[in-house]
Parts: C-alpha cells; sequence; structure tokens
C-alpha cells in the first residue's frame, strides 16, 4: 500500500523536456488513500511510496536535449586529458587564483562556510562579483588554445545566502518541517536563488536530503524530518525553488548527502549507517527520488559510510544505483575532502573515488588539490583510471553548466540581478522568513491558555537568546559553526525576538538573568533559552553528554527557576537545533513554545505570542512536530512508530483551539554520564572514556590552554575555527586544521620553550579519576609531526602541581614520520609509577617543548580498557644524558640550551579556588648587575597575606644522570626578605624523588651580599642522581609570608 502524494512542478524552460504531471498542488493526500476507478497509478518521484523492493528509476522533468548532448561532443572532441581533470577539480575560494584557474583548466570553485573574498566577513557584493568576474574571465580566457569552458562556482546557502552579511535568513530545516508547506519551501527557495544571484555564484550545495533518526547527531536541524514523506515533499519544492528555469535569478541546486547521512549509528557525524537496503531505500532515499524527479542537477556524495563503507568509495551506490537504477544524469560532487576518508586513499590521490562514480573533487586546499590533478592524470596514465571514466565525469559537469544556461549568461557582474543589493534582505524577502517563523512555532504546553498575550500586559524578557541574532540563527550563519559573530556588525536589518516583543507590546522589560522579576511589576516572563551555534563535527552529543538540556545549560534553568520563584509565570521560547530532554524547563513553564533556529526575522516569534489589540488571536499555531519529543535524557533514537512511548508524538502541536493537559510533574530524571557509558562510579570502575578535546571542540569541564614563558598561567585556546590564539611572547600558537573531520584537529607552534594543556574548567580543582585507573586505562591522542622536536618533549599528568606523572616522549616524536597522523597510546601506569596521585585530578594533558617544534593534536582523550593493546612504558623511554665532568647550568646565561631550560617559575595566587598565576613572581633570568647577568625574582604584593606561593626553577631540558657528580653549587644574594623567615632549596628527581627542602638562608643573613651554597648529593636518600629533572628549585620557606621578597641567583653548576 501506498500513499499518494502528487507533487507539483513548475515549467521549465523549452530546452528541458517536462515531464506531464496531474498533480494537485497540496500536502494532503489527493484520494484520501482510497484507490478507485480512473486512480492513476503511481509514479516514482511524483508519489510518495515506501514499499519499493528495489532502487525506482526517476524520470527527471530534465531529460536529454539531443542540442546539449551534440555540443558536449563538440567540446570533448577538442580537449586534453590534463584539461577534463581539471574540470574536476573544485577547490575552495581563499586557495585558487585566477592563473591557476587557466593554468590548471579549473571547473568549479566552492567558498565554505565562513570563507569571504579576500577573507573579508563583510565583503561588498561589489568584492563578490569581482572575484565571481576574475574566475570566470580565466575560465573563458582561450589565448592558450583551451576550450573556453565557465567556472561554475557554489556555495552553502543553505538557510538563505548564509554566508552572505545582511542576507535574508530563513529558519533552519528542522522548523520548516514543522510548518508542512511545500509551497513555502518553493517560495523560499526561489528567494535564496534571488540572494545568491546577486552575488554572481551559480550554485547551492542544497537541499539537504537526511532522514534524521538519532537526535543526538550534530546535523540535526539541516534535516526537515524524522520521516521521509515530508523530505520526499520538500525535497521536489527546494529544487524547484531554486532552480526555476535556470534564468538569471535561478541557481543549480545540489540533493545531498547521499545516502544515509541522518541514520548513522548513534547519530556519530560521519559515522556507519547500518540500516538494511530496504530502509536505505524506503526511507532514506525518498528526498532523493522527488528531487531527482523535479530536476535536480547535482548530487552530493555524503561523508558517511553504508555498513562500514565510505559512501565516497562506494561504486555499487553512486554509479550501480544512482546513476545507473535511478537514471542521474547530472554530476556527483564529493564533500569537502570527503575522499580522504576512503580507504586506501589521502586527500590528494584517490583512483578509487573517481572509478567509484565522482565527477567532480571538492579538494580544498592548494597543496591538496595541485596534488590530486597530477595523480589523476598519472593513474589515467598507468591504467588505474580508465578514460571513459574521466569522459563520464566531464560529459557530466559540461551537461549540468551547459542546462544551466551558463556558456551562455554574461560574466557575473552583468547578469540581471548582480549588484542589485536592494534584492538582499529585501522586504518582500523578510516578510516571507518571517512567515515561516510563524508557521514554524509548535506550541508544546499552554497551562490554563495563558497565550496568547495581550499587547498591553507588563511583560519581562530574559534568557541568554532573547536578544541574540547568533542563537537564534544558529551553525551555517556568517561563519560555519555561527560563532565568533558580532550582533551589532553581522545582521543589519534583522531583528532579535526581544526587538520583536518590543514592536508588539506596551510595557517591556529586559533582564537577561531574571533576577529582577517581581510580580507587583511584571505579568508575565518571556524567557527566550536553547542551544547555541554549532554546525557538524561539533554538535554531537557524544561521550558524557545526553539530551538533557539542563545539564549541558545549566543557565537556562537557573534562569527559569528565579522567575518562577518570584511568582512571575512564565513563557519560554526554545530554540534548539533538535529535540531535546527538557522536563526540568517544561515543569517550571507555564508555556512552552519549540521556535527551532528561527533566523534572522525574530517578529514572527511575537506575531504568534500576542494577540491582536482587540484580544482576538492574531496568528495562531500551525506548526507540527516533524520529529519525536524525548521523555528522558537518553530517549535516542526516538522515532515515529517506535514503541518507546515519546513526551510529545511525531505531528504533535497545539492551537489556540486545543486545551492543554500537560501537568507540572514530569519526571525530571537525570544521567550525569553518557547515553552509551555505563555509570563511571559503577564498582570503582568505568567504561567511559574521559573526552578532553574531539571534534575540534574543549570537551566536558576541561579547557585548553598554552603557557610559556610570557605567560606561564595559562591562555585558553579559542575554539574558533577562524581564530588563532598565540602567547604574549610567541613561544606557543595555536591555529585549527583538517584532522579527521574538517576543523578537527590543533596545530600548535613552538618556537620556544612552552607547553599545551587540557585543565578544569572553572576552579581548577582536582578531581577524583581513580575509577579510570581501576579501569586499565590509556592516554590517546592524535598526532602529526610537521616539524620534529628540537629539545626535550614531556607529557604529563598533573594532581595539582608539583604532584604530577610525567613521560619523556621527545625521542618518541622525533621518531614519528613527519607529516603523518598518528594514533599514540601512553599506559597510565607509566605516569602512576612518575608520582600520579589519580584522587586528584587538575590537569588530564599536558604536552611540553623545551624549544622549537610544530605538531597536529586531535582526539584528546582518556580511554579505559585499553592499557593492555598499549606499548609498555620502556617503549617511551629515553637514556637520560650521563654528565661526567663539573658542568655550567647557569653562569652569565644557561650555558647549553640542549641540557637545560630556561629559568622559570611556578606560581599559585589562590588556594581556594586553586589558581596557578606565575605572574605573582617577576622573574628576570638575565639581570644585568654590573658583573654579568644573574637570575633576579622579585615577588609581588598580592593583598591577602599567607597565599601566594613562588618557586624559581632550573630544570632540566632531559633527566640526567649526575651519579659521577658530588653536589650542587650556586651563589644566591638576597636584597629583600621581607616577612619571610629565609630561603629554602632542593634538587628534584620527579614525583615524591629529591632532596625535599633545606634550609640554605635564614632571614638573618647579610642582604646585599653573595652566599655561596653546596647542596651535597650523598646527603639525601631520596635523591635518584640518576634521574635529575630539576637541577635547582628555590623559595622563600613556605610556611611563611613569601609577598615581597626580593633575591637572585647566579653561578649554578654540578661539581663532581
Amino acid at each position: 500500500m501506498y500513499v499518494s502524494r502528487r507533487l507539483k512542478l513548475k515549467a521549465l524552460s523549452t530546452m528541458m523536456i517536462v515531464a506531464a504531471l496531474t498533480a494537485c498542488s497540496s500536502d494532503s493526500n489527493d484520494n484520501d488513500g482510497k484507490d478507485g476507478p480512473g486512480t492513476p497509478d503511481p509514479v516514482a518521484g511524483v508519489d510518495y511510496i515506501n514499499t519499493f523492493s528495489d532502487w525506482p528509476a526517476i524520470q527527471s522533468a530534465i531529460a536529454k536535449d539531443p542540442q546539449i548532448e551534440a555540443r558536449i561532443a563538440d567540446i570533448m572532441a577538442t580537449m586534453s586529458l590534463e584539461e577534463k581533470v581539471g574540470q574536476m577539480i573544485q577547490p575552495e575560494l581563499q586557495h585558487l587564483t585566477p592563473e591557476e584557474v587557466k593554468q590548471y583548466h579549473i571547473g568549479s570553485v566552492l567558498n565554505g562556510g565562513g570563507s569571504w573574498p579576500g577573507t573579508k566577513k563583510h565583503a561588498t557584493v561589489q568584492e563578490w562579483l569581482d572575484i565571481a568576474d576574475a574566475l570566470w574571465e580565466a575560465s573563458m580566457d582561450e589565448s592558450d588554445g583551451n576550450a573556453a569552458i565557465p567556472i561554475i562556482w557554489g556555495t552553502d546557502a543553505v538557510h538563505g545566502h548564509s554566508n552572505l552579511v545582511g542576507a535574508t535568513l530563513f529558519p533552519h530545516n528542522i522548523g520548516l518541517g514543522a510548518a508542512r508547506d511545500s509551497d513555502l519551501i518553493r517560495r523560499i527557495g526561489a528567494a535564496t536563488a534571488e540572494e545568491v544571484a546577486v552575488t554572481g555564484i551559480d550554485w547551492t550545495f542544497a537541499p539537504t536530503l537526511a532522514v534524521v533518526r538519532d537526535d543526538r547527531w550534530g546535523r540535526t536541524y539541516e534535516g526537515y524530518s524524522e520521516d521521509g514523506e515530508i523530505i520526499f515533499n520538500y525535497g521536489a519544492a527546494m529544487v524547484e525553488g531554486l532552480q526555476g528555469n535556470f534564468d538569471q535569478s535561478h541557481v543549480v541546486a545540489t540533493a545531498k548527502h547521499f545516502i544515509g547521512d541522518g541514520g548513522t549509528d548513534k547519530g556519530n557525524d560521519q559515522g556507519d549507517n547500518l540500516a538494511d537496503q530496504n530502509t536505505l531505500i524506503n526511507l532514506h532515499g525518498q528526498g532523493y527520488y522527488s528531487a531527482l524527479r523535479a530536476g535536480a542537477q547535482t548530487v552530493m556524495a555524503s561523508f558517511n559510510s553504508w555498513q562500514g563503507e565510505k559512501l565516497h568509495g562506494r561504486k555499487d551506490l553512486l554509479t550501480d544505483v544512482l546513476k545507473g537504477k535511478m537514471g542521474f544524469d547530472g554530476l556527483i560532487v564529493s564533500d569537502w575532502n570527503g575522499i580522504g576518508q576512503v580507504d586506501g586513499c589521502t586527500e590528494s590521490n584517490c583512483p578509487q573515488a573517481v572509478n567509484a562514480g565522482i565527477d567532480l573533487f571538492m579538494v580544498p586546499y592548494k597543496t591538496d588539490w595541485k596534488a590530486f590533478y597530477q595523480n589523476t592524470i598519472d593513474s589515467v596514465n598507468a591504467g588505474a583510471i580508465e578514460m571513459s571514466r574521466i569522459d563520464d565525469a566531464v560529459v557530466r559537469i559540461l551537461r549540468v553548466k551547459l542546462r544551466a544556461g551558463l556558456f551562455d549568461k554574461p560574466k557575473p557582474s552583468q547578469r540581471a540581478l548582480a549588484g542589485k543589493v536592494e534584492v538582499l534582505g529585501s522586504d518582500g524577502h523578510r516578510e516571507l522568513a518571517r512567515e515561516a517563523v510563524r508557521k514554524s512555532l509548535v506550541l508544546l504546553k499552554n497551562k490554563n491558555g495563558i497565550l496568547p498575550l495581550s499587547r498591553d500586559a507588563r511583560i519581562l524578557v530574559a534568557g541568554k537568546s532573547a536578544d541574540s541574532l547568533s542563537n537564534q540563527s544558529g551553525g551555517w550563519t556568517i561563519s560555519w559553526q555561527g560563532t565568533g559573530l558580532n550582533e551589532a556588525e553581522d545582521f543589519p536589518g534583522a531583528t532579535t525576538i526581544l526587538k520583536g516583543i518590543q514592536g508588539v507590546a506596551s510595557n517591556v522589560t529586559y533582564d537577561a538573568d531574571g533576577g529582577d522579576a517581581n510580580p507587583n511589576l511584571h505579568d508575565v516572563a518571556i524567557v527566550v533559552i536553547g542551544e547555541t551555534p554549532y554546525a557538524e563535527g561539533v554538535g554531537d552529543l557524544e561521550g558524557a553528554k545526553t539530551l538533557e538540556h539542563a545539564r549541558n545549560y545549566a543557565q537556562d534553568l537557573a534562569v527559569l527557576e528565579t522567575i518562577r520563584n518570584a511568582g512571575v509565570p512564565v513563557v519560554t521560547v526554545f530554540l534548539s537545533g533538535r529535540p531535546l530532554y527538557v522536563n526540568k524547563e517544561l515543569n517550571r513553564s507555564n508555556a512552552f513554545v519549540a521556535a527551532w533556529l528561527p533566523g534572522s526575522e525574530g517578529e514572527g516569534v511575537a506575531d504568534v505570542l500576542f494577540a491582536k489589540a482587540d484580544g482576538g488571536v492574531n496568528n495562531d499555531f500551525v506548526g507540527k512536530l516533524s520529529y519525536s519529543w524525548p521523555n528522558s535524557p537518553c530517549h535516542a533514537p526516538l522515532n515515529k512508530g517506535d514503541a518507546s512511548d515519546a513526551l510529545f508524538a511525531y505531528g504533535y502541536g497545539l492551537s489556540y483551539q486545543d486545551t492543554d493537559s500537560l501537568g507540572d510533574d514530569l519526571s525530571e530524571a537525570s544521567q550525569a554520564f553518557g547515553c552509551d557509558q555505563s555509570d563511571p562510579g559503577d564498582g570503582g570502575t568505568t567504561n567511559v572514556n574521559l573526552d578532553l578535546f574531539t571534534s575540534g571542540q574543549n570537551q566536558g569541564d576541561w579547557i585548553m590552554r598554552i603557557g610559556g614563558p610570557s605567560n606561564w598561567g595559562g591562555t585558553p585556546v579559542s575554539m574558533d575555527p577562524a581564530v588563532t590564539t598565540a602567547l604574549e611572547g610567541n613561544e606557543v600558537s595555536v591555529s585549527t586544521e583538517d584532522g579527521a573531520i574538517q576543523f578537527s584537529a590543533k596545530r600548535v607552534k613552538w618556537t620556544d620553550v612552552g607547553q599545551i594543556y587540557m585543565q578544569a574548567s572553572e576552579d581548577n580543582k582536582g578531581k577524583d579519576l581513580t575509577p579510570y585507573y581501576n579501569s586499565k586505562t590509556s592516554v590517546k591522542f592524535r598526532v602529526k609531526v610537521n616539524e620534529a622536536p628540537a629539545g626535550d618533549v614531556n607529557l604529563s599528568l598533573h594532581c595539582v602541581y608539583p604532584c604530577l606523572g610525567e613521560v619523556a616522549v621527545g625521542d618518541f616524536m622525533r621518531g614519528l614520520p613527519v607529516g603523518e597522523w598518528t594514533e599514540v597510546s601512553i599506559p597510565f601506569q607509566c605516569f602512576v609509577d612518575d608520582g600520579l596521585d589519580f584522587s586528584n585530578v587538575n590537569t588530564p594533558f599536558l604536552l611540553y617543548s623545551g624549544g622549537a617544534m610544530d605538531l597536529s593534536l586531535e582526539n584528546i582523550r582518556w580511554e579505559p580498557n585499553t592499557a593492555a593493546d598499549t606499548p609498555d612504558c620502556s617503549s617511551f623511554a629515553q637514556e637520560n644524558v650521563a654528565l661526567t665532568d663539573t658542568t655550567d647550568v647557569y653562569t652569565d646565561g644557561v650555558t647549553d640550551t640542549e641540557l637545560f631550560a630556561q629559568p622559570g617559575v611556578w606560581a599559585v595566587s589562590s588556594w581556594d579556588p586553586y589558581q596557578e598565576d606565575a605572574s605573582f613572581v617577576t622573574l628576570d633570568a638575565a639581570l644585568a648587575d654590573g658583573a654579568g647577568t644573574v637570575v633576579d625574582a622579585q615577588y609581588g604584593a598580592p593583598a591577602a597575606e599567607h597565599v601566594a606561593k613562588g618557586v624559581v626553577l632550573f630544570k632540566s631540558a632531559k633527566p640526567l644522570n649526575v651519579s659521577a657528580l658530588s653536589k650542587l653549587t650556586f651563589d644566591v644574594k638576597v636584597i629583600d626578605f621581607a616577612a619571610s623567615t629565609g630561603l629554602m632549596a632542593k634538587v628534584n628527581c620527579g614525583a615524591d624523588c629529591g632532596t625535599g627542602d633545606i634550609a640554605i638562608l635564614d632571614s638573618s643573613a647579610a642582604l646585599n651580599v653573595w652566599h655561596p651554597v653546596e647542596i651535597n648529593f650523598a646527603d639525601y636518600d631520596g635523591l635518584n642522581t640518576a634521574e635529575v629533572t630539576s637541577v635547582l628549585e628555590i623559595l622563600p620557606v613556605w610556611d611563611s609570608e613569601m609577598r615581597n621578597v626580593h633575591f637572585q641567583v647566579d653561578n649554578v653548576r654540578l661539581v663532581k
């Protein structure tokens, strides 16, 4: 049995053959599901059918045109292999010049999320057109005898022309799915195409046709629904709106991501879809049937795997199914560096993906696409790729360009809409987006009919998202992740939800945290809360995360509780890219509205929340859930038809005519560990990964920081891919690059001594992580050595310094292949043996380098039950440097930087909360005193007494064996003891190994006089002279006041 859903296709140009369809435009059943006399047979791609036994043949509305095919043949006859391969390459805008377009015969270019002409976020429309013209002119230059083939520019215009400042931002697809209005989708597609055309761009990578089956997926909001029927209806509508008849106000559409991206196991982005073929055909294929029927000219291959094999390498699906059984004759484009994930491939070399059927290769970076160009040519010449496969790819690319009219259109700046800035964010487009917002809103709770609100009510507006265009627009907005934006400058013409409310209600107060809530002043509070922006690779709820919003965004619940406790009724407007477990929030709300990610037109929310001036309904709620709503923290996967009961079922949504029976006593069960994890405290063991830095983001309570001589206190590393973080002295800098997925890695460059580390985010107190020690855990991370370390490198875990366990990894790093990713795994026992206390860990990862080094890092975590499969500690051991003669450590400066680090400081400014702060001690490691240079240490004067502590360190660059030597000697001069009772010194050989504190001067010692000091090694049983790591540590007496102490050190030497 099938349900007939007939789709209206708009007339196409005379160059296209349009299938005659007897369709109605409604999204309701055209025959009430009843077959009868005269009922037409269902047509694949026209009618919604979910009972296919095999992949259906789809008759595109755009049939082959003999004139176009003849023209393709003429062009192909003139092209060399080099020209053909160039047509198959799509670099990113920042990695391509017009000269390279001409030299390499490049066929396409894209601007990725957060990429703009000249990297200028606020590039003018004219600047977009200038680069479009330059690339187009280079592609049409025949002066060298090559064919003139217009380049095609693609962009991620996924909810409007969303990379362009000033464009209309429509609701994300999850909200449009709730609207259940195909005509609305068609009109949004047409408006988006017009705004894209203003900048001279030819092609958008939309629509996304993912059928989302697990809401933990970070791209859930890009999918219209968890059910194939809505996606079937919308696929055609969006393609029709975008492509139209391919006049100069329309653009090429992309059906993506083929196939199964929304059905990966556990919602893992770019993961594995384990569904059987029947599910792939009858669920995940639905959007493609209607989109291809409507004439979609391009399909993007998906990052995900199906049953363990990456889609980018699957000939059975790309060629045999899509091009064969389904009859698709347009082009297949790869996703961003997607070919590099195919077994046996890299980003620059993948004959497997060419042979699988990909036609156009999104290889964004210059070094990669140039290598791909040559490698592909070499593979053809070597017979690894048949020439017929190259020809098929280029024929398809030319076919799309000809059908889209690119050969006949003038250069981008001379097209009909080019440069018409009045089209961007026009009144008509903004009103369309506002309509979409109204229709997307879903009313989940309306206790005692509190909504609609009177325009004369005294309104308190609160919540972090009430006045945030970033939060209401979500990811893929101006930047890739939708982060790092300036509200005032990056959203011209847009309206926040707060501003929309202020435009309707006459008495509005705004207080973000709700602390001013007062029932004597406020009749009701509208609280706008929800998720903050994210996009692919970042948004997954993985590891220890769950669907529980109160756990992920505790501040939102706090605002609701503050206002509810004040006695003011609460209307919650919830912004999110997926359904989430919000029982706590629902219990504290009188009304609750799922507003999704509405985009730039916040007035659409107020249009529905408020009544007319006369008290009548202004706009009713019409949105219905296109996703099932969870009733517990780990209620995933959860989909239409599942036996598990949703809190709100697929299709739910109240109107003002409905009576709400939802109470305030929903279960508030919580879970402190991830949905696929067991309780980490169970039996003193755990199987839960401690994720520190994964998918390009900090995880849990851990923050990535860098430190060095210019700031040992630590500088937080920005997670924004567009931002490079560096210390003031540039000893360490961190930027973002692609790892296993786009922007998942941090590239760390050392120019001098410094460190990168993960540390507790708030109070820096230690955590009891003993279950990890009991579970045979390993420290794991992926590393790529870009430049081998020049000096010592140590990996340490800290239990509040100076408690730590450390492993020397310098020789190991130097032995890794340069430029290749390696998974590193080190068993915990190595750190325990060196003194780590697992009951008080505050820094679970610290990588220190004593000199220049360049590494890329990703996927840093602790992984239980893996120690048995990792190398033993001896694999990382490096031979200690044996000193056999008297050796100067510091005399007029460090004498040997390969043996000894520059003098440094460890200092703490607060113990509760614990806060390291090297600025407490001002250290000059090369102070000129008239006779030479000395180390000068000046302790500061914080307000609190007996709190701040600091130690001056003379550390070795690598472990030293000083067994052949007898003592350490040095000179010290005190300028001011202040309130201290004296100075102490020690020699260390790791945690719990050393001389212990040695009193060297008491406060009666003469000031401004050099005092010789010697430490005889034989006097200290706790010192292992074969493992010295810190030659000298000197400090004021620990238990005394350290403020304002001032001393100098010189002539530090190890003596035979």
